[in-house]
């Protein structure tokens, strides 16, 4: 359950539809999707009210419902939610919480981090997963973000431990509003570090990890992570049949620019085998 109302444009056309029909209440999800709970009018006080502690304006739960590029969340005592979102002048980034038909996705300066529009965040995430399937012992998510690959690689009981990392604060700052991100800071087998990868890997001993699930920035923004370096990391790290889920995108595609063509060469010659792109996930998976 998530310890913050938080809304998006979706959840937010419900209620309003409820309040134009003068209904007393409506059932509805507080937690972009996750769950339904039931909320209660004030017409008097022209009040949406989720429970004692937080309740806001029918006007603002109309704003909320026309504003279909980022989530909100309804603060205690206040009657006015607040977008999630934030600007980081370290970074010079901007950051939100962008709704989708069920998980959403996080935006920073106007790249999306997921799948939208053919497949959805969630759904985005089983493909990835799928392609390092099946999963036990020790599971390496090289990149956090929103925790989505951590949190659904734990799923499997065969998976003792899922490590994932990410250096970017903002990030975990959106997670900790973000409703479905939530297990990555409950469930006991996820273990996430505040940390580069690129450094901590090197700490791992040899042949530590069943599965790796690597999904990197773009590789302008991070190109240390495409490096034949870091992929003699990953395949030091990687037990014998382990398997290996690279992203790559599509980034400068339609300027020729051939992203996977060099993250297959460069794994092959850090040892990889049945190393091929998988352009249905817009990835490269290979075998240790």
């Amino acid at each position: 359950m998530s310890k913050f109302v938080v809304l998006s444009h979706f959840q937010a056309v419900e209620i309003t539809r409820a309040i134009l029909d003068k209904k007393d209440l409506v059932r509805a999800s507080l937690d972009l999707g996750l769950t339904a709970s039931t909320v209660k009018f004030d017409y008097r006080k022209q009040l949406v009210v989720f429970s004692e502690e937080e309740k806001i304006t029918f006007d603002e739960v109309s704003k909320i419902a026309s504003t279909e590029n980022v989530c909100f969340v309804v603060e205690k005592g206040k009657t006015a939610a607040t977008k999630i979102q934030l600007f980081s002048a370290e970074t010079n980034r901007f950051y939100k919480l962008f709704p989708t038909r069920d998980a959403p996705t996080a935006e920073i300066s106007g790249i999306r981090m997921h799948r939208v529009q053919e497949r959805s965040p969630w759904e985005d995430t089983e493909d990835k997963i799928k392609c390092v399937e099946p999963l036990g012992g020790m599971v390496l998510d090289t990149c956090c973000g929103l925790g989505y690959t951590a949190i659904a690689a734990a799923v499997s009981k065969k998976v003792e431990r899922v490590y994932t990392f990410e250096r970017d604060k903002n990030m975990v700052l959106l997670a900790d509003y973000n409703p479905w991100s939530q297990p990555l800071f409950a469930d006991i087998k996820i273990k996430l570090a505040l940390d580069d990868v690129s450094t901590a890997i090197k700490y791992f001993d040899a042949n530590f990890f069943t599965a790796i699930i690597h999904d990197p920035p773009r590789m302008a923004l991070s190109p240390e992570l495409y490096s034949s370096e870091f992929y003699q990391h990953l395949f030091r790290v990687l037990k014998k049949g382990g398997k290996l889920y690279h992203y790559t995108g599509s980034p400068g595609e339609k300027r020729g620019i051939n992203i996977p063509r060099g993250v297959v060469r460069r794994l092959k010659e850090a040892g990889f085998s049945s190393v091929i792109e998988r352009k249905d996930v817009l990835g490269v998976v290979a075998v240790k």
